[in-house]
């Protein structure tokens, strides 16, 4: 029985010197909590996260800046440029064209239209106003067919030719009209504008059939 005490005693003394070696306190591999793991997990998640929405913020703002459009002269004011400078009235012009377009990265306005027989061809830049371009043409022949060989068909037999074709339009909606050789055969060459649309067509001068037409929306 005494040996046994002795015994328990001897384990209890070991343990006591092994527990005061270790500061008296046990080591325990302590785990943390649960809240404690997810507040990690959700601060690693914002820390990666974070940069990809700014990343989507940036691209967003530079698509937004690339498609901005900036100008301070508008359509109608363009063509008031182009008109004073031509020193042709909005009365007495028929405006063909009309477009926004692109000079290099530069916006401008194409504007092109017709009065007096001459055509008229202007680019605008939207930003200031500026004629960036201009220059006029004139279409209106007043060349005589007379003495020429192989024409059979008048020019006015001819205008009306192409007039019947344009219901409602008159010899005032012709703006361009020339007397042309192709391969040696004589020919009308000449243009209509009525109604939104340009008519463009070529007569033969020798039949007087309509050997080309086109039409084509010029709002």
């Amino acid at each position: 029985m005494m040996k046994r005490k002795l015994i328990l005693t001897g384990a209890a003394l070991s343990l006591a010197v092994a527990m005061t070696g270790c500061g008296g306190k046990p080591v325990i591999n302590q785990q943390p909590s649960s809240q404690e793991k997810n507040a990690v997990d959700t601060q690693a998640q914002t820390e990666t996260t974070a940069p990809a929405a700014d990343s989507a913020t940036t691209q967003s703002s530079a698509a937004a800046t690339a498609q901005t459009v900036t100008g301070t002269v508008d359509e109608e004011t363009a063509q008031k440029i182009a008109l004073e400078h031509a020193g042709v009235k909005a009365t007495d012009a028929t405006i063909t064209k009309s477009k926004l377009d692109y000079e290099g990265r530069r916006q401008v306005y194409e504007i092109e239209w017709y009065a007096g027989g001459k055509k008229y061809d202007y680019e605008i830049a939207v930003d200031t106003g500026e004629i960036l371009s201009s220059g006029y043409d004139e279409k209106t022949s007043g060349w005589s067919v007379s003495n020429s060989s192989n024409v059979t068909v008048s020019e006015a037999d001819a205008k009306q030719t192409a007039l019947g074709r344009v219901s409602g339009a008159t010899e005032k909606d012709i703006y361009e009209w020339e007397f042309d050789y192709d391969d040696g055969r004589p020919e009308y060459e000449g243009k209509i504008i009525y109604g939104g649309t340009e008519y463009d067509f070529t007569i033969d001068a020798s039949s007087g059939a309509v050997v080309e037409w086109e039409a084509e929306s010029v709002r």
